[in-house]
């Protein structure tokens, strides 16, 4: 676990104006699925250049201050809270600060392509360490048969830019209303959720925020196979139950939930005031659900598929 909040930020970059301090975490608490990475941006100074790629979704989500993003639809100053998904594809963004912020990434199998609008650049990434990554201007396209015969020469190819598109759209996970999950919910499980994915028009990763009155709690203590799970913690102090026993956890304390026994939790609200997470996980199918403590499953096998329940073994 780290403290998004009150990490040391040891990688800092200030190169041709484009200014940050960041760290990657993550690999520091386990992910192997969700890439993540923290940064302090400066006014004034964008982190990275304008840019989007054909291989990753990525998402942003502001955790204090007043940065600026830079989308297809222009300028806007978001504020803590603001989350905002950037799927594969023309609809590339940057932020300026000032801010602290996070960005999680999802990858596609396959080469890593990056687009630079403003300087007209394509960089591309093979995944294979002895290439490296090459950058070179658009306006270097070929056909594909050029140089390859004689009899001859290759029409000169036209570079298709990028087409129009609005700004993408930003939800606020701390101002979002949330709604009871189960109506018939046992007091001790009655959270309320909100579900953002679909309004951010993300593909490859799933978003939720979970809202804990005092003495509540979230699903029952779980495990999955197909999915890695990660939680945030905005305001409040819940208490997380995990393999190793419990602990409290405070506002911007972030974790990961591998796939299988060892990311085994459930989230409660042993405090005097109102808790609100936001949970981040992959997608995708199977995804089945075991929960330990009655040594039941849950299996979901696809997005329209019947979920079949599978309970425990019968007491004797």
């Amino acid at each position: 676990m780290v403290n998004v909040l009150r990490c040391e930020l040891d990688e800092p970059l200030d190169r041709a104006g484009f200014r940050h301090a960041g760290a990657t975490i993550g690999a520091r608490i386990g992910a192997e699925r969700i890439g993540a990475s923290v940064y302090e941006a400066q006014a004034g100074h964008p982190i990275f250049p304008y840019h989007y790629t054909y291989a990753a979704e990525e998402w942003m989500y502001v955790l204090s201050g007043a940065p600026v993003l830079r989308d297809a639809g222009g300028q806007r100053a978001l504020t803590s809270g603001d989350l905002a998904c950037f799927p594969a594809g023309h609809l590339g963004a940057h932020v300026s600060g000032p801010g602290r912020l996070i960005l999680f990434s999802a990858d596609a199998p396959g080469p890593y392509v990056a687009v630079y609008p403003d300087s007209d650049k394509v960089a591309i990434w093979t995944g294979v360490a002895d290439f490296g990554t090459m950058t070179l201007p658009r306006s270097a396209a070929v056909d594909y048969w050029s140089g390859e015969g004689s009899e001859t020469s290759s029409e000169r190819v036209t570079v298709v830019r990028e087409p129009a598109a609005p700004g993408r759209p930003v939800v606020n996970a701390l101002d979002v209303a949330a709604d009871l999950r189960r109506a018939d919910a046992p007091a001790g499980s009655r959270c309320r959720e909100a579900a953002l994915s679909s309004g951010l028009g993300a593909e490859r990763l799933d978003a939720t925020v979970v809202e804990l009155d005092p003495g509540e709690g979230c699903a029952a203590y779980h495990y999955e196979y197909g999915r890695q799970k990660w939680l945030l913690v905005a305001p409040g102090t819940p208490t997380l139950r995990h393999p190793g026993g419990e602990g409290v956890l405070t506002a911007g304390d972030l974790t990961c939930f591998p796939e299988g026994p060892s990311g085994a939790q459930r989230v409660l609200n042993r405090s005097d005031e109102v808790a609100r997470a936001l949970f981040i996980s992959t997608t995708g199918f199977p995804a089945n659900v075991c929960y330990p403590d009655s040594g039941s499953w849950l299996l979901r096998n696809g997005p329209d598929a019947t979920e079949l329940t599978l309970p425990g073994p019968r007491p004797r």
